[in-house]
This record gives structure tokens, C-alpha cells and sequence, in this order.
């Protein structure tokens, strides 16, 4: 474990690249150099991870500063930057993508509509504090009735909406989109007889972002990344934090 030197305001970028470099398969593709060296993205991210946030990092900054991101100049967000990463690094995408569909289905004549679509990230709040996250979860896949909606079939008002998860990714990442409240979250998770365990967790108090995580095989110790500074809790010292913003699960099944 290593930590990551602040440039500018740069906890963002440092929480979610510690938060992505508790992946098993990011892990193994620096360690064996099975980067793509023309893409330096890829690049700047090998050289972080080989050499423990010596180098690297300004060479990071430079490859994904946008005007609404810019890394190493002033703060962004870490949620951002994580989509960005998978939208640019293919492995990563195909990693955390899953699919996901929404049905309609007019309650007066039965006519069903059903879109798919395919994300990288599962949306999910809370209205309350410390609400488990299998009931945030459950509460964004429950059926629900919108009476403004006007069917193509019958063009009477009325359906029942519901999200489906079609797939389950290898990484499964769930955003908490209300900052007003919180989830209580575990370290295993079970998503229709997948079990996934938690590796990451990025947090952000208004002000500063910093993550936890943990090494593949769960039972390893579980350390804060605040930039510099890194702390060991060990394997039952399980990290809490009310300021999270995202989770990132690792599947243990097939």
C-alpha cells in the first residue's frame, strides 16, 4: 500500500485511483505490464502503480484534464473522473458495464414498452440515515405507478415502471446520488444469488475526498487512503463512513 501526494487539491483524483487500484485485474495488468503503451491514460497509471505514486501522477493530470475535470489544478469529483476511466480504458468498461432495462406497462389495456440500455454504474439513495443498502437497492427496482403517463395503445393514463439489473458485472458500482442522507452498507452483498465483496469505498465530506479499500481475497486488512497518509484497521476493523459517494463490489461467483 501506498499513498498519493496532493497537487492542488488533487484528493479526488488520488481516492479514486486508490479506490481502482484495489481491483485484482488492474493489480494484475500493471504488475505484468499488459498496458496499452500508446494509450497514456493506461500509460501514466502503470507508472504510478509500479513505482508507488513516485511517478506518474503529473503525466495522469495532463491525459485527462478537461474543463469540467481538471485534475492537478483545483478540485473535481471523483465519481466524474471514475466514469471518465471507463469510458476511456476498455478493460475497466468491460469490468464494471452492466446491463439494465425499464419496463412500462399501461395498467388499463396490458401494453408493455421495454427499453434496455447498458451503465457502469448502479444510482441509489437513501431517505433517511444509515438505511441498509439491500433496501436502497430494493427500492429502486420496486415497481411504481406514474398516472400522468398516456399509453400509445389505448391513449388512456396510467402505467406501472420498473428498473431491472439484466447482468451482473465482474465490479458492480453503486453511486450515492442524495447527499443529504446516508446508506449503511456492507462488506458482502448478495445480488440474485451473486455474492459480491467490498473493495472500495470513496467518501467526500464537502471539502475532501478520501477512500477506503482492501485487497482480493476479503478477510485482508482494511486500510484508509487520505492522500499521503495511509492507516491499517486490519481485517475486522470495518471502515463506516456516512460521507460515502461510491462502492465498489468485487463478484466472488460465477
Amino acid at each position: 500500500m501506498f499513498g498519493l501526494r496532493n497537487f492542488s487539491g488533487s484528493c479526488w483524483v488520488n481516492a479514486c485511483l486508490q479506490s481502482i487500484f484495489r481491483l485484482p485485474e488492474v493489480q494484475s495488468r500493471y504488475n505484468n505490464s499488459e498496458h496499452e503503451t500508446d494509450n497514456p491514460i493506461d500509460y501514466s497509471l502503470r507508472e504510478i502503480w509500479v513505482s508507488e505514486g513516485r511517478k506518474g501522477l503529473q503525466e495522469f493530470f495532463q491525459s485527462v484534464r478537461t474543463h469540467t475535470m481538471p485534475a492537478g489544478e483545483s478540485i473535481g469529483d471523483s465519481h466524474e473522473l471514475f466514469m471518465y476511466l471507463c469510458d476511456q480504458l476498455p478493460y475497466l468498461n468491460d469490468l464494471c458495464r452492466f446491463k439494465i432495462a425499464d419496463t412500462i406497462k399501461c395498467k388499463n389495456c396490458g401494453h408493455q414498452e421495454f427499453k434496455e440500455d447498458s451503465v457502469t454504474e448502479f444510482s441509489i439513495s437513501s431517505e433517511g440515515k444509515r438505511v441498509p443498502i439491500a433496501d436502497c437497492i430494493l427500492k429502486t427496482v420496486t415497481p411504481y405507478e406514474i398516472s400522468d403517463w398516456k399509453c400509445d395503445s389505448c391513449h388512456k393514463k396510467g402505467c406501472i415502471k420498473q428498473q431491472l439489473i439484466g447482468t451482473f458485472p465482474q465490479v458492480m458500482v453503486f453511486h450515492m446520488v442524495s447527499t443529504e442522507s446516508s446508506i449503511d452498507y456492507s462488506s458482502i452483498l448478495s445480488l440474485n444469488k451473486h455474492k459480491y465483496a467490498l473493495v472500495a469505498v470513496t467518501c467526500y465530506n464537502g471539502y475532501h475526498w478520501w477512500a477506503y479499500g482492501r485487497n482480493m481475497p476479503p478477510g485482508s486488512s482494511w486500510f484508509t487512503f487520505d492522500d499521503g497518509v495511509i492507516k491499517e484497521h486490519g481485517p475486522k476493523e470495518f471502515p463506516v463512513s456516512e460521507k460515502m459517494r461510491l462502492l465498489i463490489y468485487y463478484r466472488l461467483n460465477n
